[in-house]
């Protein structure tokens, strides 16, 4: 095995340095790729509710059963990321990934013909307490399995990519290259907007998952090529592991419940993705149904808006809590606990006005706000621990 030591050794993608650290070219290069597939990621994941208004009225499909399948993600992604964040402790996590984005763009474009399967899970009633009755089609049921698997393959992504880059970067780079990685999820989220009603207008709303799901696979193959970095290379602990003792699953995942700041950061964040998880879902219907745009009228309007308004609270976003946490040593927690509170008010007016001069420069102002919460305070404190469940600081 090549020391960690040698320049030649293929593990050895950057000399750490204290001051001026040189990053290897391949670790631009695997950046670049990761950041590709996140940005194709996100608009995977985003192409079913910017198609929703064209789905419902060809399957009959009502507003629970959109809402389901989007739970079915959420859900699978939530439970199965520690699993995969175990998983990348152990094993490869190049082969790990590009397994993951094959799972997830064979998923997408499956949505597409899920109703003409010959064989569909029986329709669902049930009674929920606080709820009432839930129906769910047959049809439905399976686009939920589907979504579910979507939310597998996305979820092994999102927990393991965040560890690698921070082995192929050293700290002093890590904030910047973790900034760029995370920049895609804006863009990817807007541009799903985009790419769906724009595919579904031209196409019928099949093409459109068919569509964004084929770049994955492409994509895929130059994950699986990508080479290995060191574990923990640019990390002290790791560097010197012959005099720190190794740490128990069990104890790790004690310490993160045991970290006050993690506890309430992951508590704000959590009502944040409620109320962000409801706006990705319901927009495009909203903006259809309620503000009597067109299907890609709305796509375009929305995708827009959460481009030039991600772009914009990422780059502010940066910027504000630069400076403040200069004079503060909370300073990223109050520029979240900021923004979060900001963007209620253009969020209220978006929701009750209904002219276009009002609500889209309402909904552009929510959008920067959120992406000043979602993407700079957290990725420019990221720093690289040996468990992979602290590492992603986003989860």
């Amino acid at each position: 095995m090549d020391s960690p030591n040698n320049p030649s050794s293929p593990e050895h993608l950057s000399e750490p340095a204290s001051t001026s650290p040189v990053v290897a070219r391949y670790s631009y290069y695997a950046l670049s790729v990761l950041t590709l597939v996140n940005f194709l990621n996100y608009i995977d994941r985003q192409v079913l509710p910017a198609v929703a208004p064209a789905m419902q009225r060809d399957l009959g499909l009502t507003d629970t059963e959109i809402g389901a399948m989007e739970a079915a993600l959420l859900l699978s992604f939530t439970v199965l990321a520690p699993v995969f964040g175990r998983l990348g402790d152990r094993y490869s996590r190049t082969r790990l990934m590009a397994a993951a984005a094959v799972m997830w763009s064979i998923a997408t474009g499956l949505v597409a013909w899920v109703d003409r399967s010959p064989v569909l899970p029986g329709a669902l009633r049930l009674h929920l307490p606080f709820i009432g009755f839930v129906a769910l089609s047959s049809v439905a049921l399976g686009i939920c399995v589907v979504r579910a698997v979507v939310g597998v393959g996305e979820s092994s992504y999102s927990t393991i990519t965040p560890t690698l880059i921070a082995d192929y970067f050293p700290l002093q780079r890590r904030a910047t290259a973790l900034g760029v990685f995370q920049a895609a999820i804006p863009m990817g989220f807007a541009l799903g907007y985009v790419f769906g009603p724009v595919l579904a207008h031209f196409f019928g709303w099949r093409v459109a998952f068919m569509g964004v799901g084929l770049p994955g696979l492409i994509v895929a193959f130059f994950v699986a090529r990508l080479r290995e970095p060191q574990r923990g290379a640019h990390d002290t602990p790791a560097r010197n592991s012959e005099t720190v003792a190794p740490q128990s699953w069990w104890r790790t995942t004690v310490q993160i419940f045991t970290t006050r700041n993690w506890l309430v950061s992951t508590a704000g964040y959590t009502a944040l993705t409620f109320a962000l998880g409801a706006f990705a879902t319901w927009a495009i219907i909203m903006l259809v149904r309620d503000k009597h745009m067109s299907d890609t009228n709305a796509g375009l309007v929305l995708g827009s808006v959460s481009l030039v308004g991600g772009a914009a609270g990422t780059f502010c976003g940066g910027w504000i809590a630069d400076r403040v946490v200069a004079k503060r040593r909370n300073g990223y927690f109050l520029v979240c606990a900021a923004s979060s509170f900001l963007g209620i008010f253009p969020a209220v007016i978006a929701l009750i006005t209904h002219q276009p001069i009002f609500f889209i420069p309402a909904i552009f102002l929510a959008v920067e706000d959120v992406d000043v919460v979602v993407l700079h305070p957290c990725s420019s404190r990221v720093r690289a621990y040996r468990s992979t469940s602290l590492r992603n600081c986003r989860t």
